[in-house]
């Protein structure tokens, strides 16, 4: 048993290579969504491949792709994956329904798995909307605990990936799940499934994946968990100028939160930091904000807006910001997590984890 399995795995690594360079004829055809006017072909490199206009509710597509790329099928709002695997795929969007090869049937029944979760978000996420335009007391309630719910639904869906890539690391379906996820795991998580070792390790279509890997091990310089944190200065609200050293390393763990105005998901976390901290700042815990922004009247007001009543810091800079180039941020919200010492303890720390964590460091209340 265990050597068929090694020559499968064999097998499946050396297909996951071919795909850089033997082409393959693909044919899809299927009913497009309801409403649908035109449909879309991807390849894994983002480069669209095709178009088709939908004729009386149907679609096609025929073409060459290397042998077993990963393409999108989409309709500018869903999308889905398929492998490019020579076996015909008829899908129907409407019904929910595919005939194709056993491997594309399998990733199909995946992506409905991921796809309810994100439907439930998205319909979360525009009653969050509605909600934070209530400035009340009860808006705010409502705020706070949709974003608590936002953030379940955030954890359930990696944990959902996750149970998928861990029952099919026989087979080149992780590779989907691996690519739409790759940048909502955390380090440890995305260094698991990028596994060497796994059969579906050299699939182009991760080539995104292992660069925010590299990213984040190049990273590992300044905010890995054990090191000290490192000391830098930006203006505050008022303009002076402040260094995060008046607050770290000074006894109490200090929670680096990078955000934006602009940022939606940044938005959506703020509430759970909001309610951390004020469940924990009087044992010591503080965080320091600081903004990705450009644009100080809208800094400003997203402070106020948010309830955020901790120290916020920012350059002003965007994505140019002296801090977060220090601590190569690439994406938000991102946050490091320091003790008392100064050391840095974990990153990244959002919905549950961060509640989670503190727990853990100043006990249940």
């Amino acid at each position: 048993m265990k050597a068929r399995k090694t020559i499968a795995a064999a097998l499946l690594a050396a297909a996951a290579v071919a795909a850089k360079g033997q082409d393959t004829t693909y044919t899809i055809s299927g009913a497009a969504p309801e409403g649908a006017r035109m449909m879309y072909l991807y390849a894994e490199d983002d480069d669209r491949v095709d178009s088709t206009a939908v004729d009386n509710g149907r679609f096609g597509f025929s073409g060459k792709r290397p042998l077993n790329a990963l393409l999108a099928l989409t309709d500018g709002h869903y999308g889905w994956h398929l492998f490019n695997d020579g076996t015909p795929v008829d899908i129907d969007l409407r019904r929910m329904t595919v005939k194709a090869s056993p491997l594309n049937g399998r990733l199909f029944a995946a992506g409905r798995s991921m796809d309810s979760i994100d439907t439930r978000g998205m319909a979360l996420y525009k009653e969050y909307e509605r909600a934070a335009a209530d400035r009340s007391e009860a808006g705010r309630k409502r705020t706070a605990e949709l974003s608590r719910q936002f953030a379940a639904l955030g954890d359930s869906m990696a944990s959902t990936a996750l149970r998928i890539i861990h029952s099919n690391r026989d087979n080149l379906i992780p590779v989907s799940l691996i690519s739409q996820m790759a940048r909502t795991f955390d380090y440890e998580t995305l260094r698991g499934v990028l596994d060497p070792a796994a059969p579906y390790y050299n699939h182009p279509a991760l080539a995104r994946a292992k660069a925010l890997l590299g990213d984040a091990e190049r990273t590992l310089g300044n905010r890995r968990p054990g090191l000290q944190f490192t000391d830098t200065t930006l203006p505050d609200t008022a303009g002076v100028a402040r260094r995060l050293s008046e607050w770290c390393g000074k006894g109490g763990y200090v929670l680096i939160d990078f955000w934006a105005s602009w940022c939606g998901p940044c938005r959506m976390e703020m509430p759970n930091v909001v309610e951390n901290y004020r469940k924990y700042r009087d044992r010591g815990f503080q965080v320091v904000g600081i903004s990705l922004d450009n644009n100080a009247r809208a800094w400003r007001k997203a402070i106020a807006d948010m309830q955020m009543e901790w120290p916020q810091l920012s350059d002003l800079k965007g994505w140019q910001s002296a801090a977060a180039t220090l601590y190569s941020v690439r994406s938000i919200p991102a946050s490091i997590l320091i003790d008392g010492s100064g050391k840095i303890v974990a990153t990244d720390l959002r919905g549950s984890r961060l509640g989670k964590k503190l727990e853990e460091i100043y006990g249940k209340q």
